[in-house]
This record gives C-alpha cells, sequence and structure tokens, in this order.
C-alpha cells in the first residue's frame, strides 16, 4: 500500500494559526524546540504518534497534515490588518494562516458552483510617496457609489453588495482582540475579514468600507515590510477610515441630515445610516459641517455618557451576515453533489470550524448519527 506523505508545511501553518511558537508546542507535545523545526521543514519526518499527538493539541483532523498545498500560496497584495499598533507579529501570523485555509475552502466551493464574478472599479495606481487628499477619496468612494448603482442614500446591506461583486467575507474569531479586520487580494480575489470579537453593525459596516478602501486603493502594494513601516502605515490607514467616511456618508446627502448637535439627533441619525455616532461626528469634522466647537461638545457628549465604546443602538440594529459560502454549501447539500462527511474529509478541517469559517448554521456539517433502520414488530 502506498503511504501518505506529511507535507511538512502543513503542521507549521497548523501551529501558526494556533498563535504557538515552536518552543510553546514542543513544550506542549514534551518534545524540544527543535524537533518541532525539522518537522515543519523536512527534514525529519514525524511518526504517526506525534501526528496523532498534533492533531489533538492544535485540533486539526490528522488528514490536514496530509493535505497537498495549492498551487499558489503566495498572496498578490500586502495583507491590510485593522489593528492596534502593539498587535503582535504572532498575532498576525495567526490570521495570515487562516486566511489560505479560508480560501482553500473557497476553492473547494468553487468546484461546484460559480461565485460572482469580481467587479471593482479601476483605480489609478497609488504612489506610495503620495498621501492622498480628502478630496481625491472624496471622488474614489463616489466612482465606486457609481460603479455599483448604490445611489447617495444610506447603504442598507454593504455586506451584500461587496459579496455581489466578488468580495469573499469571512466573520472569524481570531482570538486576539487587538485585531478588528484584515484584507488581502489572493489570486486575483479580494478577501475581508471581520474578527467576531465585540463589534456592531454600525462597527461591521466601518471595518468593511475600511477594508474595501484598502482593496481598491491598495491593492498594488505588494510588499508587507513596506506597509509595516510606521509612517506609510498610519497614512494608509488614515486614507482608508476616510475612504470608509466617504463611502458610509456621502458628502451631498449627509450634510443635508446635521441641522443639530444633540446627541439624540445623532441617535436618531444611526437608525437611518447604519454608521456609529463617533465617525458620524468625525465624517462632520473633515467635512466641516460643524464648527470646531460643536464638534467637541458633541465628543464631550459622548464621554459624559460612556459612549465611545457602547453607544445606543449597538445591541439593537441586526447585524449583516456573509451569505455566499452559506449559499454554496447550502446547494451542494440540496443536491446532493457530495455529503457533509465528504465535504469535511476534502477540507480537512473540523466541522465546526469549517461552519465558523463559513458562517454555517451551526451543525450543518456535523456528521449525522444514522437513522434507525431497525423497528418494532406490530403485534396488532
Amino acid at each position: 500500500m502506498n503511504e501518505k506523505t506529511v507535507i511538512p508545511y502543513r503542521i507549521k501553518q497548523a501551529r501558526l494559526s494556533r498563535g504557538y511558537s515552536m518552543g510553546e508546542l514542543g513544550d506542549l507535545l514534551g518534545i524540544t524546540r527543535s524537533a518541532i523545526s525539522q518537522y515543519e521543514i523536512g527534514t525529519t519526518k514525524p511518526s504517526h504518534y506525534i501526528i496523532g499527538q498534533l492533531s489533538s493539541v492544535l485540533n486539526y483532523p490528522t488528514s490536514f497534515f496530509y493535505k497537498p498545498l495549492p498551487k499558489s500560496t503566495t498572496a498578490n497584495s500586502a495583507v491590510y490588518f485593522r489593528s492596534r499598533r502593539t498587535t503582535t507579529k504572532k498575532a498576525k501570523n495567526a490570521a495570515r494562516e487562516k486566511i489560505s485555509i479560508f480560501r482553500e475552502i473557497n476553492d473547494y466551493l468553487k468546484k461546484f458552483v460559480d461565485f460572482p464574478t469580481v467587479n471593482l472599479p479601476t483605480i489609478n495606481n497609488y504612489n506610495i510617496n503620495h498621501e492622498l487628499s480628502l478630496d481625491e477619496i472624496e471622488e474614489i468612494a463616489l466612482t465606486v457609489r457609481n460603479y455599483w448603482l448604490m445611489g447617495n442614500g444610506p447603504i442598507d446591506n454593504l455586506t451584500s453588495f461587496l459579496q455581489k461583486n466578488g468580495i469573499m467575507i469571512s466573520i472569524m474569531d481570531l482570538n486576539h482582540h487587538k485585531i478588528d479586520a484584515f484584507s488581502v487580494w489572493y489570486d486575483s480575489i479580494p478577501y475581508i475579514y471581520i474578527s467576531t470579537d465585540k463589534y456592531s453593525n454600525a462597527r461591521l459596516r466601518f471595518d468593511l468600507a475600511h477594508e474595501l478602501g484598502h482593496l481598491i486603493m491598495h491593492g498594488n502594494l505588494f510588499n508587507d515590510d513596506d506597509i509595516n513601516k510606521k509612517v506609510i502605515m498610519d497614512r494608509i490607514e488614515h486614507e482608508a477610515d476616510l475612504f470608509a467616511g466617504c463611502l458610509l456618508l456621502p458628502a451631498s446627502t449627509f450634510e443635508n441630515d446635521i441641522y443639530s448637535t444633540s446627541i439624540n439627533h445623532f441617535i436618531e441619525l444611526k437608525k437611518k445610516w447604519k454608521v456609529s455616532i463617533g465617525a458620524m461626528i468625525y465624517r462632520c469634522d473633515d467635512l466641516r459641517i460643524l464648527t470646531p466647537n460643536q464638534i467637541k461638545y458633541l465628543k464631550d457628549q459622548m464621554t459624559y455618557n460612556r459612549y465611545w465604546k457602547n453607544e445606543p443602538l449597538d445591541n439593537q440594529i441586526p447585524l449583516e451576515r456573509p451569505f455566499a459560502h452559506r449559499q454554496a454549501f447550502q446547494l451542494i447539500l440540496e443536491n446532493q453533489l457530495v455529503t457533509a462527511n465528504e465535504i469535511v474529509d476534502s477540507i480537512c478541517c473540523n466541522p465546526k470550524e469549517i461552519e465558523a469559517y463559513s458562517f454555517l448554521p451551526p451543525g450543518t456539517l456535523t456528521p449525522k448519527a444514522p437513522s434507525n433502520i431497525i423497528q418494532l414488530k406490530s403485534f396488532s
């Protein structure tokens, strides 16, 4: 019998995705850091026992470590992290590996379904040495709205617009409260990932718009080292924030709604625009709709009411939910192209994890117990 070969990088991928260093994983397995390193570079082949231990500790099925890698494993752009400056390299590496796994799930689904074609407007190549002005970003955001026929009013469901235009979205537990979102181009497909940690619908939509700004404006930046330079990172993060404000709150219509500096007025506006009060205040400042004193007054109200972290309506406005993968899995299962067990075996991740990546209802891919084939006799 031909024995399957362990793929060394799968060991590294599993370790990084769970946020372990080689030393930490070695301690959990009772082996040396050097042994882990040799397994990951392929100089030493792990025994079946070690693979079983890796599976148990890292929570991947043993089949994951034998799964061949995709032909292309390199992203087409830098990875843009919406995160705090103190976010560790370990946390970002974990997120990158989650990107790769979600992309493999996407590749599997593409064997059975056609996702919407990528349909983003072309923006002139970004010059890393030139900071975009607010007017330039306003024009880019307006171009996106016109290209997608969004009109100039509130966007009812931003997640739907993005997915219908070929952007793949996952809302994942990144196990790290300092990463809110990140995005990347992979094989000419744009991906956006939003953390499940502490978000409201308003925050979700702003994060989506922010990442869309990166994909459109900064998609030609390929070097992670460049965007990790503080001056460049600060610049492109600011540009993406401005883009999110311009897209969600277009100047031509939003300014007509501002006729009061009462915090209650902005709570009502949140219902209409589905944008956080804080983001609307900053947008008013950018557009010079309100005076500096009025902006300060609003910010003081936010502080007094402790609204900066938890705003009114955060728990009342329903969350937008990604649906592309959910629909794909439902089509595959309803048409009996494959079984849930075959999906899990092909993707080589635990059912609950696949469900989490693709926003499936819990239990969709959980192996079902066989129905009873034995029946009681009828004595009538």
